[in-house]
């Protein structure tokens, strides 16, 4: 008899055992889960985050671009000038200008790198700065000549720009 009755408190024991086991192992796995939820959480603050940092990077990057085009078109008698620019990213490789001389020749430069993003935009802003610093006071060859070789020797890579100049003076058209 008293072992039967051991035999049933040991029985018992073990459903009880079992029983908070698996209380236990449910508990856990919530918990788990929560943890699993916060961690997801977390993680997409991150990506969130880094998504806002390059969306605004990307956003100066434009900004500064379109601030490297003429804001006002040049106003000669004999012309009629307009203008008209979408890019098809944030950042692209489009590019024009224009150089009024004191002689009234207008020099105009248009452009398109390969490609669009930051690679595009850092040599427009490099054919910028050359057209600004001597697109109208050499002559067409010798700019674009100079200008070339000053792009070769930061070695863009297969980075390229498709360039154009028009030079006009009275009713000619070089």
């Amino acid at each position: 008899l008293f072992g039967g009755f051991l035999y049933s408190i040991r029985k018992f024991e073990l459903k009880r055992q079992r029983k908070n086991t698996a209380i236990r192992e449910s508990q856990l796995r919530a918990e788990a889960a929560e943890l699993q939820a916060k961690a997801a959480e977390a993680q997409s603050k991150v990506i969130q985050a880094e998504n806002d940092r390059k969306s605004s990077e990307l956003e100066e990057a434009r900004q500064l671009q379109l601030s490297m085009l003429p804001k006002l078109l040049p106003n000669l008698p004999h012309l009629d000038i307009a203008v008209h620019m979408k890019t098809a990213t944030e950042v692209g490789g489009d590019y024009y200008d224009f150089i009024a001389g004191l002689d009234g020749t207008l020099t105009v430069a248009i452009g398109d790198a390969t490609g669009h993003g930051m690679k595009a935009g850092i040599i427009v802003s490099m054919v910028k700065a050359l057209f600004s610093s001597g697109g109208s006071r050499l002559d067409m060859k010798t700019f674009i000549d100079q200008s070339s070789d000053a792009l070769k020797e930061i070695e863009l890579g297969r980075l390229m720009m498709a360039f154009m100049m028009i030079k006009i003076k009275s009713n000619k058209i070089e």
